[in-house]
């Protein structure tokens, strides 16, 4: 396997833990809430929006992983098959930085211009992947 496509599977591999690692912050947060709050398992059991608005920020950055991160899982299995290229590699890298930066704004003060513009060179970094990933296969 060549260089750039372990790259692209390195960032698929760290973006799979990163999701693991905001599931189970999130868990942790409700069920916390939920022992030292007011808030019993009926006041949750059809919307979250009773927890507290830390836990509510954690569970929207959870919900966030299963978003646009698809792309980024699609396109690296697509780009295994095809031959990967230095542009995937460092694009997918980049896309991935936004998801730590844009997760460290959501968690944190949650600045929703910032955050929406980290959103955006996320978008931005996986629509140069996905470029270059069609150019590969077009030029096979």
């Amino acid at each position: 396997m060549d260089l750039p496509s372990k790259i692209i599977l390195i960032t698929v591999i760290v973006q799979v833990f990163f999701t693991l690692w905001t599931i189970l912050s999130a868990g942790m947060g409700r069920a916390n809430a939920l022992k030292t709050t007011d808030l019993t398992l009926k006041d949750v059991a059809l919307d979250n929006k009773a927890y507290p608005e830390e836990i509510l920020k954690l569970g929207n950055n959870m919900q966030n992983q299963f978003e646009t991160p698809v792309l980024l899982y699609a396109g690296a299995a697509i780009a295994m098959s095809v031959g990967a290229n230095w542009v995937m590699a460092v694009a997918g890298v980049a896309y991935l930085t936004t998801r730590f930066w844009h997760r460290w704004i959501h968690i944190r003060h949650n600045r929703v211009g910032k955050r929406f513009m980290v959103f955006v060179y996320g978008i931005a970094a996986l629509s140069i992947f996905w470029m270059a990933l069609t150019a590969q296969v077009f030029m096979l």
